[in-house]
């Protein structure tokens, strides 16, 4: 194998452990904007408070790369009636989310 070669296999495996942290990363990200989303469906008073929402592995959650906003689509059930609960998460500095203004 050749220097070139070499450096061009410890390249493509350092991009892959780069791309491996950021699907973990990713994911994360992902279940604390659908929690933030449900909870904010399910808060006391709110007209789907008693509606049955889909598990995160159902749910579409969408982010622009670089972007702190999550757009998160959440299916749900409500007097036989389905529906989708549509939310735009926000992320912190420090890693939590909250809703977007």
């Amino acid at each position: 194998m050749t220097f070139v070669t070499k450096k061009a296999a410890l390249a493509s495996a350092i991009v892959a452990l780069f791309t491996l942290a950021a699907c973990g990363q990713s994911e994360k990200f992902n279940r604390a904007a659908y929690d933030v989303c449900l909870t904010d469906a399910k808060k006391a008073g709110s007209k789907l408070a008693g509606a049955t929402f889909a598990k995160f592995e159902d749910a579409k959650i969408a982010s622009s790369t670089g972007d702190d906003l999550f757009r998160v689509n959440i299916p749900y059930e409500m007097n036989g009636q389905k529906a989708l609960f549509q939310c735009i998460a926000e992320k912190n500095r420090d890693g939590s989310f909250k809703i977007a203004d």
